[in-house]
């Protein structure tokens, strides 16, 4: 066993440790024994079993703690894994094929094989039926039938049969979703108007991968980046692959590699291959530099001449590895900019278009506006003519409301109820309200709308008040 594998058991087990479960021996017990006779017997036991394997099992996975580790997307079950997996007094997981069968039927685990040749997303309806019509073009149906769990549905397979038949090598989902998820996030921060930060080699999409992690400590294989590439273009729709050009491209109509895209990707190759060069020419210089001054400490000039003509010529290369990274660059920039210029150009040629649609509707042209305003105004008048019609005839109302009511006689009695008023506040001393002089208040006030109707009658031009206050 090498230190690496040991360095995994070591660490898996140390996850397990620390996992509250591994606390109690029933409970351990319980995960570690047969979940295909508990799905029968206690079916809410077997679905807590269940969901502390499938989330041990993409732990697993997701922190590279397989005893193979050179895939961050896949699990690999064998029997390494369930030696991996063995504990002190209950021995290996009995139930490790019912789990792994059960994650597979729920869409938990894909084949990789049946993943990578399908050319129908995973979370299409149906796609389960699609994936096996695909796959029988390229692989027997009994391959396919297998590895779809399609087999034995009566449950009378035995474990062995059942443990040899869920072996392989399965797409964790999740795994690869949450990394997915995080690349496209990264990716929507960027400028869409940015060709070059669209376009990757392989390469570069790798590292850019890596970069996006939420561990920011993945390692990802070339296994690994077939896999991501497959569900980012296939399940998520978000990127285009052609050999070698990678494109982000979310609209279906830039979902395709052109000439332009080639170019930039070839541009882009171009400068990583010379950042490549420079970095090598720098660590040559360094060591060119150790080896002259060995030479000079040990006496041998000779030997420090040569190493050091050597080194002006590295350093000459590298002035021109620069001078040339720096107009790749420059024509990189360039490209940049002019993508950017014609994409806003053609915003401008469609805002134009719409606005010239827009405006040549029947609804928006002169003579209609101007018949639309004039209607409008005609209505606006008509209104105000009903209102003073209305305040008019309101005025009527109330002078018809009014004829007929003898002045003098309402002169005399509001002198009245003047007169008791004064002989009311002579007689007391604080003024208080009482139930009389609220009668003879309101008295007053019938009286006063009288005189005011009268007023509205004769239409005099004596107010009110002034009458009242010869009265008094």
């Amino acid at each position: 066993m090498t230190s690496s594998s040991t360095d995994t058991k070591e660490k898996l087990h140390s996850f397990l440790s620390g996992l509250p479960e591994f606390a109690s021996t029933p409970r351990i017990q319980s995960l570690y024994s047969d979940l295909g006779r508990q799905k029968l017997s206690n079916p809410s036991g077997y679905t807590a079993n269940l969901g502390w394997w499938r989330s041990v099992l993409q732990e697993l996975v997701s922190r590279r703690m397989q005893s193979n580790n050179a895939n961050a997307l896949v699990l690999h079950v064998n029997q390494e894994l369930s030696d991996a997996l063995r504990w002190d007094k209950v021995g290996r997981p009995a139930g490790l094929s019912t789990v792994v069968d059960d994650m597979t039927r729920d869409g938990d685990l894909h084949p990789l094989g049946l993943f990578l040749l399908s050319s129908v997303s995973i979370y299409e309806s149906g796609s389960v039926v699609g994936r096996v019509a695909d796959i029988l073009i390229k692989r027997s149906f009994w391959w396919a039938m297998e590895h779809l769990n399609l087999v034995n549905p009566d449950g009378s397979e035995s474990a062995a049969a059942k443990w040899k038949r869920v072996c392989g090598d399965y797409v964790v989902i999740s795994v690869v979703k949450t990394l997915a998820d995080s690349i496209i996030a990264a990716q929507d921060e960027k400028s869409s108007l940015t060709i070059s930060e669209t376009i990757y080699s392989l390469d570069s999409f790798k590292k850019y991968a890596e970069s996006c992690s939420p561990t920011q400590s993945i390692r990802l294989s070339e296994l690994d980046v077939k896999i991501l590439l497959r569900y980012l273009s296939r399940d998520r729709h978000v990127l285009v692959v052609q050999g070698e050009v990678i494109k982000f491209a979310e609209d279906p109509a830039l979902r395709r590699i052109t000439s332009i895209d080639q170019g930039v990707f070839e541009l882009k190759s171009t400068i990583e291959r010379v950042e490549q060069q420079i970095e090598h020419i720098e660590t040559s210089i360094k060591s060119r530099t150790n080896q002259i001054k060995a030479a000079v400490l040990a006496s041998r000039k000779e030997i420090a001449k040569l190493q050091l003509s050597s080194r002006k010529a590295l350093e000459a290369l590298l002035n021109q590895r620069v001078q040339t990274l720096t107009t790749l660059t420059a024509a990189l920039s360039s490209i940049d900019q002019a993508h950017s210029d014609a994409a806003i150009l053609k915003a401008y040629e469609t805002s134009s278009k719409v606005l010239k649609e827009i405006l040549s509707k029947p609804e928006l042209q002169r003579e209609r506006v101007d018949e639309v305003m004039d209607k409008l105004r005609e209505g606006m008048e008509g209104a105000e003519e009903i209102r003073i019609a209305v305040e008019e005839g309101g005025w009527e109302v109330v002078e018809a409301a009014g004829a007929g009511v003898d002045e003098d006689e309402l002169q005399k009695e509001l002198e009245v109820i003047i007169q008791q008023e004064k002989q009311q506040e002579a007689a007391i001393k604080v003024p208080t309200i009482s139930q009389d002089s609220e009668m003879d208040e309101k008295k007053l006030l019938e009286i006063t709308r009288r005189l005011e109707s009268q007023h509205l009658v004769e239409r005099s031009s004596e107010p009110l008040s002034e009458k009242t206050a010869q009265v008094a």
